[in-house]
């Protein structure tokens, strides 16, 4: 009676009648298991597999009890009568997700580590484990749609405009995207937890919502680099700063404790009402400038992505950035500077984009692909 299925996982499950089967990413929460509900209902056989990459202690002792996360996937995937598989990739995690938000924040940038997890460790991880178990396909709990074209998968925004999260996710490449089913992504968020309660798991359809940084367990990423970074006042200490003319306004703590379009925490001589316009990591130094100083037309992107570069040739391409600043409206053009580097017109202005962030584009509901700004 739920199972709404677009053209791409209808074709996917008529290609594999005789053997249906797809690992599918758990977490414990309510969009996995509604997921899972919904794969066991299209006849898949469905595997659990829950990715553990972090104590609160950060430590990989082998001994140490799963998160409870994992448990409650675990318990879940008894109920559902399913396999289930934990993946231990803490060491990994620390080492190229945890250490480039750590890196990226030394440089002066505003990282968004779910962006490299997602290609990087993530989906990788699971489609790793798709192929060991000799599964066709993986799957997960994200509000999206993946819909082909000719030979080209393309993720496509969610049915629930709060729940949509396509933009986390421009750099997932095709040998992924071919093989991902996303079962939620014609649904409301109230609809999947009414699915959750119509199945007989009403404790499901109510967990809250996990928010932010997943590593940080809800503290301030400033107390996360400090508890990482042993000393780190002590090797940074205070800097100046400074004006867009190079006067002197007074301190702060320390270039990574601050992004673009910041003012609080500054310790100025005079209150200007004046914000960050630009961390300078190698001097220590920010450089503040008025709020409407930090509108931008022009953004410089780099590190991109495209399924096929020729969709930057449309005209009706948007441009979309998270983070402290503000998305801008109206339509984009874009052109190549060079193999690692492009140019982003906007129509209209975009507010305090933090170097490190990552920017999406899209053409209509389509993700086509992203960078991240410079």
């Amino acid at each position: 009676m739920f199972a709404r299925i677009n053209h791409f996982e209808r074709n996917m499950i008529e290609c594999t009648k005789t053997k249906r089967k797809v690992v599918l990413g758990m977490s414990g929460g309510t969009d996995s298991s509604v997921s899972a509900i919904l794969l066991k209902e299209q006849g898949f056989e469905v595997i659990g597999v829950s990715l553990w990459f972090y104590n609160t202690d950060y430590s990989f002792n082998a001994k140490t009890a799963y998160p409870e996360y994992i448990q409650e996937a675990k318990a879940l995937a008894t109920r559902l009568k399913i396999a289930h598989h934990v993946i231990d990739a803490r060491r990994e995690f620390r080492e190229k997700i945890i250490q480039f938000f750590l890196d990226e924040y030394l440089a002066g940038r505003t990282p968004s580590p779910c962006i490299h997890c997602n290609p990087q460790l993530k989906w990788k991880l699971l489609l790793e484990k798709a192929n060991q178990l000799e599964c066709d396909f993986i799957a997960t709990g994200h509000y999206i749609q993946i819909l082909k074209e000719q030979q080209t998968a393309y993720i496509h925004k969610g049915f629930d405009p709060v729940k949509d999260q396509s933009y986390f996710l421009w750099n997932l490449p095709q040998e992924i995207l071919q093989r991902t089913i996303t079962p939620l992504g014609k649904y409301t968020k109230h609809e999947v937890r009414e699915i959750a309660k119509a199945h007989g798991f009403p404790e499901i359809a109510t967990k809250k919502e996990s928010m932010g940084v997943c590593f940080m367990d809800h503290k301030d990423y400033r107390d996360f680099l400090k508890e990482m970074i042993p000393n780190l006042d002590d090797k940074i200490g205070k800097g100046a700063v400074l004006d867009t003319d190079g006067n002197h306004l007074g301190w702060h703590d320390g270039y990574p404790y601050y992004t673009v379009g910041q003012k609080r925490g500054l310790d100025l001589e005079v209150k200007s009402g004046m914000m960050v316009s630009k961390i300078c990591a190698d001097t220590n130094t920010l450089i503040l400038a008025k709020r409407e100083d930090l509108n931008r037309k022009d953004i410089r992107v780099y590190d991109y992505y495209f399924h096929d570069i020729a969709d930057i040739q449309d005209t009706n391409i948007t441009t979309v950035v998270r983070g402290l600043g503000l998305n801008p409206d109206g339509l984009s053009r874009i052109s190549l500077i060079n193999e690692k580097e492009l140019k982003v017109e906007l129509e209209q202005e975009a507010w305090a984009i933090a170097p490190g962030q990552p920017v999406a584009f899209y053409i209509g509901s389509k993700l086509i692909g992203g960078g991240f700004a410079s």
